[in-house]
C-alpha cells in the first residue's frame, strides 16, 4: 500500500513539472533575436544563430500565401483576363494572382538574410520575428516594385 502511494506520488510530481513547464517551440521569436541571429549568421560568429536564421525565414516563406516567385505571376493583362473568362482558379492560380510579394528570379537565401541583418536592432515593443520578415518583404519585395524578367 505504502509503495503504491509513492508510485502515485512520483507520478503525479512528474505530470505536474511537465504541465508546469513552458513549452519553448511554442514562443515566438523576438525580431530582435531573429535580426541578431542573422548578423552573426553573416559574421560567421554562431552556428546556432545560423540555424535560427536560416529556419526561421525558410519556415516563413513556406508557410506565407503572400510570397511568390516574381516570373510565376503573371502579367496585368494576363491576370485580367485569367479573372474575366475562369470560371474556377486552383489554389495556385489564385495564390500567384493574389500575392502581394514576389521574389525575383535569382535571389537568393543570403540576399534575404543580408536584409533581415541589416535591419534595425531597436524595433517597436512586442514586434515579433514575423513582424521583421513583413517590414522586409514590404521595404524590398512587393510585387508592383519587383522587375519581372
Amino acid at each position: 500500500m505504502a509503495r503504491t502511494k509513492r508510485l502515485l506520488i512520483r507520478i503525479g510530481a512528474l505530470l505536474a513539472l511537465a504541465i508546469a513547464q513552458p513549452l519553448a517551440a511554442m514562443e515566438p521569436l523576438s525580431g530582435e533575436a531573429l535580426v541578431s541571429a542573422c548578423s552573426e549568421h553573416q559574421q560567421g560568429l554562431d552556428a546556432a544563430a545560423a540555424s535560427t536564421c536560416r529556419g526561421f525565414i525558410q519556415g516563413y516563406l513556406s508557410a506565407t500565401d503572400e510570397i511568390v516567385a516574381a516570373e510565376e505571376r503573371p502579367s496585368g493583362f494576363v491576370a485580367r483576363a485569367i479573372r474575366t473568362r475562369a470560371s474556377r482558379l486552383s489554389d495556385a492560380a489564385e495564390k500567384r494572382l493574389n500575392s502581394r510579394f514576389c521574389l525575383p528570379e535569382g535571389e537568393r537565401l543570403n540576399d534575404l538574410i543580408a536584409k533581415v541583418a541589416a535591419q534595425p536592432r531597436e524595433l517597436p515593443a512586442g514586434a515579433d520575428a514575423a513582424d521583421v520578415m513583413r517590414r522586409v518583404f514590404e521595404t524590398h519585395y512587393l510585387c508592383d516594385s519587383v522587375p519581372r524578367s
